[in-house]
């Protein structure tokens, strides 16, 4: 009898052994992930000035916010130096670049890596106070290894990370019924990136309106307010030459492109809260299949890694202090996508570029044929091709041969040549063609 008595409590015993030792490795393996991704972000702040993929648009923009205030005491709404001053000083991201351009003053760059970092971080406490079970490390832990997550700081997506840093705010707001707060929020997430802010605010606000019927007059009242407030800078950002050079099947393909991996971001708080009752049992296969997936983007090249053991070295410090650089001159810079620190710094030297730093501005292309190629020169109204070694590596198209070809007919030449090689300067005056539109270029 005595024996039937201790053999359930023997196996009792090792069960919950071999449980607390399964949840010490959770957290164990939770705990190490998340030191990981803190060794990243000191990673990221070690560099003064990261290269990622859209990082020179966000230091670009806020050195000139800091200029402007600080050394001129103004804030135009065009940046005279990009799109031969067309360009938007805030096409979107306002509070974070008005609110790092003060420290720029002060410590320059390194106040634009270290707002990237801090909105990385924010993601995460937002997330939190939006879904309060991602307190538990496991959770936290998987919220932060999304290799989505973790993409979007590599390449520099600060906007965007800020952007949903401040939807999970008005989540919060939204859920614990604080309108005026909500519709602050509703506010800042807009104007930070209006494509990831407004599909998220209005997919919670019709949830919240369907889980708690007395709450869509409230809601529905901030909300109003809020897109009141936002109109102004709506009819702002429908002048960004970006939007008026793209086709909307292009836009809306590049929409659609960024959904696909965004919404991973703004939808893994509420799959990991919702789900907790599953996933903290299963926290170690969970982490196993994200970090695969991690693994497997890294392998296919689908993550941009490249700022993580590089350093900026901007190319055109010995051309600009050279005689043969016209500060008068419009000039289109052909550089790969993740070290475009030499538009920035042609931009500090104020040099006017016929692009901005957004894919849509640069047109990056096939170019059918010379005459279309004279067409979009002319149409930007550009005198200086500077003309990269490695955009040919990076972006397999013809603008090089292109190039090549005006310079054997005579109709471009070389002003400026590396002496490392490493870019060419090409006068394309005499072969662009003069007063062309963009529509007459069959772009």
């Amino acid at each position: 009898m005595l024996g039937e008595l201790t053999a359930p409590r023997a196996g009792a015993s090792i069960g919950a052994a071999v449980s607390r030792w399964h949840v010490r490795l959770q957290y164990a393996v939770a705990s190490g992930a998340l030191a990981g991704v803190a060794v990243l972000c000191a990673l990221v702040l070690s560099k003064p000035f990261f290269l990622g993929s859209d990082s020179a648009n966000d230091y670009a923009h806020v050195w000139y916010i800091s200029d402007q205030l600080f050394h001129h005491a103004r804030l135009p709404l065009h940046i005279s130096m990009l799109e031969r001053g067309d360009a938007l000083t805030f096409p979107y991201a306002v509070v974070p670049w008005l609110v790092a351009a003060v420290p720029y003053a002060l410590i320059g760059d390194r106040a634009v890596t270290i707002a990237m970092v801090g909105g990385f971080v924010l993601y995460g406490y937002a997330a939190v106070r939006a879904r309060p079970a991602l307190r538990d490390a496991r959770l936290l832990a998987l919220l932060y290894v999304n290799t989505f997550l973790i993409e979007g700081l590599v390449s520099f997506q600060l906007a965007f990370l800020y952007a949903c840093a401040f939807f999970f705010l008005f989540v919060e707001a939204t859920d614990r019924r604080r309108w005026p707060l909500a519709g602050g929020w509703a506010l800042i997430a807009v104007t930070t990136h209006p494509f990831a802010a407004v599909p998220a605010i209005a997919g919670y606000a019709l949830y919240a309106a369907v889980r708690r019927p007395r709450d869509v007059f409230p809601l529905a009242a901030a909300l109003v307010v809020a897109a009141l407030i936002a109109l102004p800078y709506a009819l702002y950002i429908r002048t960004a030459p970006a939007v008026a050079t793209t086709k909307q099947a292009d836009l809306v393909g590049t929409l659609k492109f960024m959904a696909r991996f965004r919404a991973a971001v703004v939808l893994m708080p509420f799959i990991l809260s919702g789900l907790a009752w599953a996933i903290r049992p299963a926290f170690l296969p969970a982490f196993l299949a994200l970090a695969l997936l991690f693994a497997h983007r890294i392998q296919h090249q689908q993550v941009n890694t490249f700022g993580l053991d590089r350093y900026s070295r901007p190319l055109y410090g010995e051309f600009l202090r050279s005689p043969q650089f016209d500060p008068h001159a419009t000039y289109r810079v052909l550089e790969p996508n993740d070290r475009e620190d030499g538009a920035y710094q042609l931009m500090r030297h104020h040099a006017v570029l016929a692009q901005e730093f957004f894919d849509q501005s640069q047109f990056r292309r096939w170019w059918n044929t010379p005459e279309q190629y004279a067409c979009f020169l002319g149409a930007k109204k550009i005198d200086i091709v500077l003309l990269e070694r490695d955009y040919p590596m990076k972006f397999s198209q013809n603008e090089s041969t292109r190039l090549q070809e005006f310079e054997q007919q005579g109709t471009a030449r070389v002003v400026y040549r590396d002496p490392r090689g490493r870019f060419a300067a090409y006068d394309v005056r005499a072969a662009r063609r003069d007063g062309a539109r963009m529509r007459d270029c069959g772009l």
